[in-house]
């Protein structure tokens, strides 16, 4: 049906469409939010890492002193209060750095960001921090362990015991009497080693006398041979026993006599 004053478009005309069946819609950058969140994360970051490298830096000045004796910190506290504060504070400044940096690992859109290398710079810092941190934590149980063996710990308020010369000192007498105590027991070791040897050969003699006294009692000619021999022995005892003493008479008598 056609219209009147209205004429239908020629077959071989197309006619342009005023909206488009699919349209594309345009490429939106990044949000804003996502940019402003990723700049305070990583702000966060650098300031929790500056705050981390100054603790630790004082852990280590305190973890070096300890060992030379209990003093006191500018607060008034001993220095195993102060290591454990420290201690608390560099675990909480790790635990609040390991958390923005995961957060800093959602905000990256893709493997392809270009955040993806601050975020294992950052990472690589915390890894650092963390391992220096056990260094010296390390450190600190060793030289706590060597003050407990010299009674130096007797309370969380206790007044200092000994100075840090004093401490080196009695460090060095208890390895020389370490090694004094370690030198005697080897002495005595083979002291015991020669009295059980010793042992042994008067068992092995006693031994070999009833065996002999046994076969003199069964053969009556050795028992009388073996009593043969001892009489012999003893008159030559008796013998030379005499010729001794007759001899030393006459030399007293010839120096009485000159």
């Amino acid at each position: 049906m056609e219209f009147e004053g209205i004429s239908a478009p020629p077959a071989n005309i197309n006619v342009a469409m005023a909206y488009p069946k699919n349209p594309t819609p345009p490429t939106r950058p990044e949000s804003e939010a996502t940019s402003k969140a990723w700049e305070e994360l990583r702000r966060e970051a650098r300031k929790l890492e500056g705050e981390l490298d100054v603790k630790i830096a004082a852990y280590g000045k305190l973890s070096s002193s300890y060992e030379y004796g209990y003093t006191k910190g500018e607060s008034g506290l001993s220095t195993d209060q102060l290591l454990q504060t420290k201690s608390v504070e560099i675990n909480t400044a790790l635990a609040r750095l390991s958390d923005v940096n995961s957060s800093m690992s959602h905000a990256i859109t893709g493997g392809a960001d270009s955040r993806a290398h601050t975020l294992a710079r950052h990472r690589d810092i915390l890894h650092d921090f963390t391992q220096e941190y056990r260094r010296l934590s390390s450190i600190v149980g060793a030289a706590r362990e060597r003050a407990d063996l010299l009674g130096g710990i007797s309370g969380s308020s206790s007044a200092p015991l000994m100075g840090g010369g004093n401490t080196g000192l009695l460090l060095r007498e208890r390895g020389l009497l370490d090694r004094s105590h370690a030198a005697v027991d080897q002495v005595i070791g083979q002291a015991q080693g020669v009295a059980a040897s010793l042992t042994g050969q008067r068992q092995l003699f006693d031994a070999i006398d009833s065996k002999v006294a046994s076969i003199g009692a069964r053969f009556p000619v050795v028992n009388s041979l073996l009593n043969a021999i001892r009489r012999r022995k003893n008159r030559d005892n008796v013998i030379l026993a005499g010729v001794m003493g007759v001899c030393m008479l006459l030399i007293l008598l010839y120096w009485v006599n000159k």
